[in-house]
């Protein structure tokens, strides 16, 4: 069954057994799906390993080795089936991470990957604005409860940083199988969650233009979202891809007016970081031990 996934094999007796021996990128690869559940090849060739034939190199022998299961996807193109790759049941036990809570197939599976494909489509962003490494920090939906926000749970925290603004974002990913009430009352705990963050913003992601004007029909109608008022907004996650800075953001609350996400940044001022997601800094600090302080750059 196609998002399905194929359990690992018997480890080879000659595959590396110790994580520890391990290189940093495989290492760090481990760390990410544990965090994100699953990351496609062309993912995972944004946030760890650069050219697309390393990726697939590291990541059939992390297969072989019975590090990963992958699962095959429905082609995108006719360049053929991508896959998604998850850690195994032995890598969970191994590594002392906790086990998967939901059945990553069917639509979860493509809501993981949406919010994975979200992040990467962020950190994509042409570096030719003058400002390489736009993600600063990044709460996947497995940690995004150390923010601190009560009522509310984002499918994801980033730090985005653009030289025309900065932000933080509460990314929650629609799969257009939720209704208005679901919206509005989301929409509802935003506004009461984000009242004393006034840099924070929530960002709906939609898979396409019919959806997102649906919800920013639903958003605008929402006199409990006034205080959101350019706060709240919802892009098409193709045109993000496509798009980047320039990508079209509609509003989701009354009061707001059409932008783009370079102008949904209102903070004026810029975001560090040490770590900055998909940065080799990153990559290193996941790669040993995994601690990434993002709270001081959420703060900021």
């Amino acid at each position: 069954m196609i998002g399905s996934f194929r359990l690992a094999p018997r480890p080879d007796r000659r595959a590396i057994a110790d994580p520890g021996f391990l290189g940093t990128r495989d290492r760090a690869c481990l760390r990410i799906l544990n965090r994100a559940d699953v990351a496609t090849t062309s993912q995972l060739v944004t946030l760890v390993y650069r050219r697309r034939q390393t990726a697939q190199e590291h990541l059939d022998a992390l297969y072989r080795a019975g590090w990963i299961e992958r699962a095959v996807l429905p082609p995108a193109t006719r360049g053929g089936a991508p896959l998604a790759f998850r850690l195994s049941l032995r890598t969970r036990r191994r590594l002392g991470y906790l086990p998967l809570t939901r059945n990553r197939a069917g639509i979860a599976l493509r809501h993981s990957l949406n919010i994975v494909e979200t992040v990467v489509a962020l950190v994509r962003i042409d570096p030719g604005l003058g400002n390489p490494d736009p993600v600063r920090a990044w709460l996947t939906e497995r940690i995004a409860s150390d923010a601190g926000l009560r009522g509310v749970y984002p499918d994801s925290v980033v730090a985005l940083s653009l030289p025309t603004g900065s932000g933080v974002l509460c990314l929650e990913i629609d799969q257009a199988t939720e209704h208005a009430p679901v919206i509005r009352d989301k929409l509802v705990r935003y506004a009461a969650a984000l009242r004393e963050r006034p840099s924070w913003s929530v960002l709906f992601v939609v898979e396409s233009a019919t959806r997102a004007a649906a919800l920013a029909r639903i958003g605008r109608e929402l006199a409990g979202a006034a205080s959101l008022a350019g706060r709240a907004g919802v892009l098409v996650l193709p045109d993000l891809a496509a798009g980047g800075a320039a990508t079209i953001v509609l509003p989701m609350a009354p009061g707001g007016g059409r932008t783009t996400l370079a102008g949904f940044l209102r903070d004026p001022r810029t975001r560090t970081g040490d770590t900055p997601v998909g940065s080799d800094a990153w990559v290193e600090a996941l790669a040993h031990g995994g601690f990434v302080d993002a709270m001081e750059t959420l703060s900021s």
